[in-house]
């Protein structure tokens, strides 16, 4: 009986030697599954006289020994105080290398990514923060620009308008302050500036005087306006909701004054604002960007939603106008969280009747362009991936094949098969390490030989 401990849990077995079939053979452990290698006494007798008789390498004829001493008999091993037994089937040589944990493929891989895909990437992500970078200046460039170009418009519109007023406002038959003389050049205006629907004069009272649409006169001495020039200002404006029109206006005044420089009344003209909500409330970038006007109350004067301009909705707590009054009515562009959740970029400036232009679209949007060279790139990066992945593929199998033949050869070998056969053919290497093994197989070969002609 041969007594055996298993490496990896200690559990001990005594085995049958007269079970096994050839020199060695392997045992399975019950407790961890550890295959343990057992050898017969005689085959490691024999495999250390092998060894110890062999002449050493360049020297001569063996010298015959002078006696032979008998060798002391071995004590006989002690007997463990409990050994349990077992129904462990013998099981013949198994001539199976173990795997390693992270061989030529795992590694070949790794080298074929960090050369192939880290420089990649590395560019990859200096040019897509050059990109971005790019992409958002270029974006709010173009809001910015196009702000300024829409709110120029809206100032020299709203500047001709005035020069209009203060031209009519010297003309002596304004100055008359008579309703007969005033009504026939007030008319002329009206036909001659469309949008102007109603031009009127207020006296120094408050009381209409003369008006352009024939209609009955009324009293206006509680408009802002009104109280503006009269207090001495050149101009005044504000936007209101028109008696005659029913619908969002601006209405613009100037002093009617005498010879002597005195304030003797006002006149006004109520003018929609129709041509530039149009041209505000259409403008579109893509299909998030729009623009919206509103005045230096914060209510809506053009949107592209009509229902927000019919209510006259106030937009004060709007992200955007919010953060433009915040920082001090300065002209703004910044990213901010619209209502509906979505990033957004927006631009906001006031013009000289300080009101508020904005312009926004979709952060998303903006970047779309930057998303798709994204998109593309991390599929040039998956592909590149695997095919790193194939040729570290083909690469690890071409040097591991013959690897694992020579380690099988080797094992074989080691358990007392020196016929196997050493089938690796390459002009590398591996080729020398194959011949070096058959060498060594062969000379372990004559080794036995010269034993046995001994015997």
């Amino acid at each position: 009986m041969i007594d055996i401990g298993c490496d990896q849990c200690g559990k001990r077995y005594r085995i049958d030697e007269t079970r096994m079939k050839g020199d060695t053979a392997r045992v399975k452990c019950k407790g961890c599954g550890n295959l343990i290698t057992v050898t017969k006494p005689q085959a490691v007798q024999l495999a250390e006289s092998i060894f110890a008789d062999l002449p050493p390498a360049g020297a001569g004829p063996e010298p015959q020994p002078e006696t032979a001493r008998p060798r002391a008999a071995a004590p006989a091993p002690k007997e463990p105080d409990v050994l349990p037994e077992t129904d462990a089937a013998v099981e013949p040589p198994v001539y199976a290398a173990e795997k390693p944990r992270f061989g030529l493929f795992g590694k070949t891989l790794v080298v074929m990514l960090l050369v192939s895909l880290l420089p990649f990437g590395i560019f990859w992500f200096l040019t897509f923060r050059e990109t971005s970078e790019r992409i958002h200046a270029d974006s709010e460039l173009l809001l910015a620009q196009t702000a300024k170009g829409i709110a120029d418009q809206m100032d020299g519109w709203v500047n001709a308008n005035f020069a209009v007023l203060r031209t009519i406002a010297k003309l002596p038959d304004t100055v008359s302050m008579a309703r007969e003389r005033q009504e026939p050049i007030l008319q002329a205006v009206t036909r001659e500036y469309s949008w102007m629907y109603l031009v009127f004069t207020v006296g120094a009272n408050g009381m209409n005087i003369a008006r352009n649409d024939g209609q009955p006169l009324v009293p206006y001495g509680d408009r802002q306006y009104y109280k503006d020039v009269m207090a001495g200002k050149a101009m005044s404006w504000q936007t209101v909701v028109g008696r005659t029109s029913n619908v969002p206006a601006l209405v613009i005044a100037v002093p009617i004054k005498e010879d002597n420089n005195r304030v003797i009344g006002v006149l006004a003209a109520a003018m929609t604002v129709e041509d530039i909500s149009k041209q505000i409330a259409t403008w579109k970038r893509g299909a998030t960007g729009y623009a919206f006007l509103i005045d230096e109350k914060g209510n809506v004067i053009a949107h592209p939603t009509a229902q927000l301009v019919q209510k006259r909705e106030n937009l004060t707590s709007y992200p955007l106008v919010a953060e433009f009054r915040r920082k001090g009515w300065t002209t703004l562009t910044t990213l901010f969280t619209a209502p509906n959740g979505e990033g957004a970029l927006g631009h906001a400036r006031s013009n000289t009747l300080g009101w508020i232009l904005a312009l926004q679209q979709e952060e998303r949007e903006v970047f779309d362009s930057l998303n798709v060279l994204q998109n593309f790139a991390v599929a040039l990066l998956a592909v590149t991936a695997l095919l790193a992945a194939a040729i570290a593929w083909f690469s690890a199998r071409a040097i591991a094949k013959p690897v694992m033949k020579l380690t099988d050869a080797a094992e074989r070998m080691s358990m007392g098969d020196l016929n196997v056969r050493i089938d690796v053919r390459s002009g590398d290497e591996i080729g020398l390490l194959a011949q070096a093994i058959g060498r060594m197989q062969t000379s372990l070969r004559m080794a036995m030989e010269r034993l046995r002609k001994k015997r």
